[in-house]
C-alpha cells in the first residue's frame, strides 16, 4: 500500500516538472525584433539592410512596386531605383512572424539641384567660367546656341564661348536635366565695348598726348595734362603758360567771357565765381537740366563728346571722401545714383590702406562691375590715378582688399583709364597749384552756387558735391554721347 502511494507522488511530481518546463519555454520565446527604425535612400537610388531577430519563421513584403526586397538568413536587402521626380516618396515594409507584425518605412528623397547662380555672363573673348551644380542625382546639360560650349567635370559645368566682335550683347540658355526635372541657366556674352570706362576719353581736353602708362611715365608726361577751364567758360588755359588775369566785374557777362582770353579772377569771398551776376547759375540743378551749357551756351568738347554730368562721374569714381579715402580698410556700403533718372544702386568698397581701393558698382545686380583705384607716384614729382575695371554679376562680392584683388587676378578682360595729377589754377590769381601732386576734374553739374567736381590726390579720390568754386581752373575729361 505504501509502495503504491509513493509511486503516485513520484508520478505527480514528474507531471509538475513537465508543466513548469512547458510554461518556461512559452515565456522565453522572444518577440519579433527589427534592428532598424527606418531607411532613407537618396534620389539617385541605392540599397539598405534590415536585420530581423526571431526564432521562428517570418516573411516580409513591400507595399510599393519600386521598393523590392531580397531575404538571406536574418537580413532583408531593400533595393530602390532612381526617383525621377522632385517629390520624395515612402514605401512600407511589413515583417510578419507567428508572434508579431512590424512595419518599417523606407523613405526616398526627391531630386535636389542647387546651382551656384541662375545666370552667368561671359566676356567678349569667351573665356570660360564655372557653374557649380549640387545634385543628389545624375544630371546632364545642353545649350541652345552653337557659339556657347559646355564641359562637365564632376559637379562643375565649365561654360565658354567663341570670341564675339559685334556691338550688342548676345544671349542663350542652358538646360540642366536630372530625371524628369529641368532647370535653365541664362548665359549672356558681352560685346567688347561693354566696359563703363570705354565711354570715357583717354585724353584730357586740350592735351597733345593720351594718358597712357607709357606717356604718363615718360619725360613728356606734362603733355598728357591738357588745358585748364573755369566752370562754364569754353576758354582753355594751357599748362606752363602765364596768363593775363583780370578781376571779375559787372561788365563781364556769361556770353562775353566765352571770347575773352584772360583768366577771370574772383574775389576772396565765397562763392568765388568768375561771374558776378550769377543769378542764372545759383539755382540748384533740377534733373541735371542746368549744366555747363546753360552758362556757356555750348560745350568745349569735340563733336560726339561732352563734359560728364555728376551721375556719369559717379559711375567710375568714389562718391564721397569716406569711400575714396586710401587709409580705410573696412568694408563700406553706400547708396549712389548712377543713372540720369535718379535710380539708386548699392556700392561696396574696401581698401588695402596703402593707396589702393576697390569698389563694386551696381552691387547685387547682373550689371555689377568692379573698379580698382591705384594712386601711383613713379618719381616723386609726378603722379596719376589708374582705374581698372572688370565685370562681375549679382553674386560678385568681397570682404576685404585681399579678396578684391583675387577678382582682378582671375579676370581675363579689363579696361584701364588714367587720370594725371595736373593740379589746378587758383581762383583769384590764376596761378598753378598742386601740379603733379593732385588733380581736379570738372563735371557739368552745378550744386547750388558751386559745382560738382572730381578730386584726385594721394590720400583720397572722390567726387566732391559740397564745395568747388567756379573760378577755379580745372581739367576736363570727356565722355561719349549716348548713341
Amino acid at each position: 500500500m505504501k509502495t503504491e502511494i509513493m509511486k503516485y507522488f513520484v508520478l505527480l511530481f514528474c507531471f509538475s516538472l513537465a508543466a513548469c518546463d512547458s510554461d518556461d519555454k512559452t515565456k522565453n520565446v522572444p518577440d519579433l525584433n527589427i534592428v532598424s527604425s527606418g531607411l532613407t535612400i537618396k534620389a539617385a537610388g541605392g540599397t539598405g539592410t534590415i536585420e530581423v531577430e526571431t526564432p521562428g519563421s517570418w516573411h516580409a513584403e513591400s507595399n510599393k512596386d519600386w521598393c523590392t526586397l531580397t531575404t538571406s538568413g536574418n537580413q532583408i536587402t531593400v533595393s530602390v531605383p532612381e526617383n525621377l521626380s522632385l517629390s520624395s516618396r515612402t514605401a512600407q515594409i511589413t515583417i510578419t512572424s507567428p508572434q508579431k507584425t512590424k512595419t518599417i518605412p523606407v523613405n526616398q528623397e526627391g531630386i535636389i539641384i542647387i546651382l551656384s547662380q541662375p545666370e552667368l555672363t561671359l566676356g567678349y573673348s569667351g573665356d570660360p567660367k564655372n557653374l557649380l551644380v549640387e545634385s543628389n542625382i545624375g544630371w546632364n546639360a545642353a545649350v541652345e546656341a552653337g557659339w556657347c560650349h559646355l564641359e562637365k567635370t564632376g559637379d562643375t559645368l565649365k561654360i565658354s564661348a567663341e570670341p564675339y566682335s559685334a556691338n550688342i550683347n548676345r544671349e542663350t540658355q542652358i538646360t540642366l536635366t536630372a530625371g524628369d526635372y529641368t532647370q535653365t541657366v541664362k548665359v549672356t556674352q558681352r560685346f567688347k565695348g561693354a566696359f563703363v570706362l570705354d565711354r570715357w576719353s583717354d585724353t584730357n581736353l586740350g592735351a597733345t598726348l593720351p594718358a597712357t602708362e607709357a606717356n604718363v611715365n615718360s619725360a613728356n608726361y606734362r603733355d598728357t595734362w591738357g588745358n585748364f577751364y573755369q566752370w562754364g567758360r569754353n576758354v582753355g588755359f594751357p599748362h606752363g603758360v602765364t596768363y593775363k588775369v583780370i578781376t571779375t566785374n559787372p561788365s563781364i557777362t556769361a556770353e562775353s567771357a566765352q571770347t575773352m582770353s584772360e583768366f577771370i579772377g574772383s574775389s576772396e569771398t565765397m562763392p568765388m565765381d568768375w561771374l558776378i551776376d550769377g543769378s542764372r547759375t545759383t539755382k540748384p540743378a533740377s534733373g541735371n537740366s542746368y549744366t555747363w551749357k546753360d552758362r556757356a551756351g555750348s560745350d568745349p568738347s569735340p563733336a560726339g563728346w561732352h563734359i560728364p554730368l555728376d551721375y556719369e562721374a559717379s559711375q567710375i569714381f568714389p562718391i564721397d571722401e569716406f569711400e575714396g579715402r586710401y587709409s580705410r580698410v573696412d568694408r563700406l556700403v553706400n547708396k549712389e545714383v548712377l543713372e540720369a533718372d535718379g535710380t539708386e544702386y548699392t556700392c561696396v568698397s574696401t581698401g588695402d590702406g596703402n593707396r589702393t581701393r576697390y569698389a563694386i558698382k551696381k552691387y547685387g545686380t547682373n550689371e555689377a562691375y568692379i573698379l580698382r583705384y591705384e594712386f601711383i607716384e613713379p618719381d616723386g614729382i609726378n603722379s596719376y590715378l589708374k582705374i581698372t575695371e572688370i565685370k562681375g554679376d549679382a553674386y560678385t562680392d568681397f570682404q576685404d582688399a585681399l579678396e578684391a584683388e583675387k577678382l582682378f587676378e582671375a579676370a581675363k578682360e579689363s579696361a584701364v583709364l588714367l587720370f594725371p595729377s595736373c593740379g589746378y589754377l587758383y581762383t583769384n590769381t590764376g596761378g598753378p597749384n598742386s601740379e603733379g601732386v593732385s588733380g581736379s576734374y570738372w563735371t557739368a553739374s552745378p550744386v547750388n552756387e558751386y559745382t560738382v567736381y572730381v578730386s584726385i590726390g594721394n590720400w583720397q579720390t572722390h567726387i566732391d558735391a559740397n564745395y568747388c568754386p567756379r573760378a577755379l581752373g580745372c581739367s576736363i575729361r570727356c565722355v561719349k554721347d549716348e548713341e
